[in-house]
């Protein structure tokens, strides 16, 4: 079994190597924001890369080519469907394959808010317009509000952007509710774009990957996944697309040619092949238990504090947390200031009032967390 209470002690070494989650913290801050896990990676992972590492050559490869087939029985195993090795694209990372996936749709953006803030900035990377629908809380859950989706619909919109699960407000994402938005791309002649990258940082329920949503979405769906965050190695960066129509899949590769190469990194083509090949599932189901008890923990904890609340979490290690009661403008600049903790400012999710907090990590730099947190909040006056 895997210590996830341990803290390492070559966290303290994660500002030496630059990561960005601890070079911001220059003044006792705990780092609570940045999407990435303060658990060591898979031995597995780590044992491969040590022994690549000893081959003095460092030449150019097709490594990550040698994951395909691990990545699809994966996929054939986890969610009992049909996926082949061709259908399979690898990327430099999610994003910039969510971002040529809409490139391939050809024409405005939709997604819905609260969103991931770089899904959010899609449509201006590539140079489209966009639409941003609210999602509506229905029996205490975020959901897809249709009416206002079709209400805000118009003919140039060509690409529908997916989080599945969502990040931020960690919704695993029914079959109905993903039929209902299936059918509305298909009524509209969109593209389903889905960024799946937390799909197995599922908490309750169960993933439902886009292309396997009904029979017809192989044809009119791109999925987009990795390994970054459920083996905690978002500093490899490499993704790959699932895209079952060979049509697409011709007009996704060629958009990839002037942009990237598709053939992958060699460290991570061999991380990859760790991560899907079975050698981390025992660490990942760990993991997922753990993060389940902090997931209760984080709701415990701020049930008892004043003026926020916080949606209860199906998927991730994100918790979105409404601060719309606080008396400030700017909550994650007072968590700052007042608590010394770093959380995502919600104006980049598209809430402002909120704040985004991430307990992937051991439960004691949890709990000072929010203890600062709660001293804070107390401390408030109105």
């Amino acid at each position: 079994m895997f210590d996830f209470d341990k803290v390492s002690p070559a966290l303290k070494d994660r500002a030496k190597y630059q990561e960005n989650k601890w070079t911001r913290c220059t003044n006792g801050e705990i780092p609570m924001f940045v999407a990435d896990m303060d658990f060591q990676t898979p031995q597995p992972i780590i044992d491969a890369i040590k022994e690549r590492m000893e081959h003095p050559f460092f030449g150019y490869n097709s490594v990550a080519s040698n994951a395909i087939p691990v990545i699809a029985q994966h996929y054939r195993d986890k969610y009992h469907c049909q996926c082949e090795e061709e259908w399979i694209v690898f990327v430099p990372s999610v994003m910039p394959g969510v971002n040529v996936g809409c490139l391939v749709g050809g024409g405005s953006v939709m997604y819905c808010d609260p969103m991931y803030m770089h899904i959010r900035k899609v449509a201006d990377e590539i140079g489209v317009p966009e639409v941003s629908v609210p999602l509506k809380i229905e029996n205490g859950k975020y959901t897809f509000d249709f009416d206002a989706m079709e209400a805000a619909y118009t003919p140039d919109i060509k690409s529908f952007i997916l989080c599945s699960p969502h990040n931020p407000v960690g919704r695993v994402w029914t079959r109905e509710e993903l039929q209902g938005l299936y059918d509305f791309c298909r009524r509209h002649d969109i593209l389903l774009v889905a960024d799946e990258i937390h799909c197995e940082i599922i908490l309750e329920g169960t993933h439902i990957p886009a292309f396997t949503i009904c029979d017809d979405a192989v044809d009119h769906t791109i999925t987009v996944s990795s390994a970054g965050k459920i083996c905690n190695i978002p500093g490899l960066p490499i993704g790959f697309a699932i895209i079952p129509n060979k049509e697409l899949r011709e007009k996704f590769i060629k958009n990839t040619k002037a942009l990237f190469s598709t053939r992958g990194n060699l460290l991570y083509g061999i991380a990859i092949k760790k991560a899907y090949d079975g050698s981390c599932e025992q660490w990942k189901e760990e993991l997922r238990q753990y993060l389940r008890g902090n997931a209760k923990y984080v709701e415990e904890r701020i049930a008892a504090m004043p003026f926020v609340s916080v949606n209860h979490n199906e998927a991730t290690y994100l918790a979105w947390i409404d601060c719309t009661e606080l008396p400030y403008e700017e909550p994650a600049k007072f968590f700052e200031e007042k608590a010394k903790v770093i959380v995502n400012p919600g104006s980049g999710f598209g809430a402002g009032k909120f704040v985004r907090l991430n307990f992937g990590c051991p439960r004691s730099q949890l709990k000072e967390a929010l203890d600062r947190m709660e001293r804070a909040l107390k401390a408030v006056e109105v």
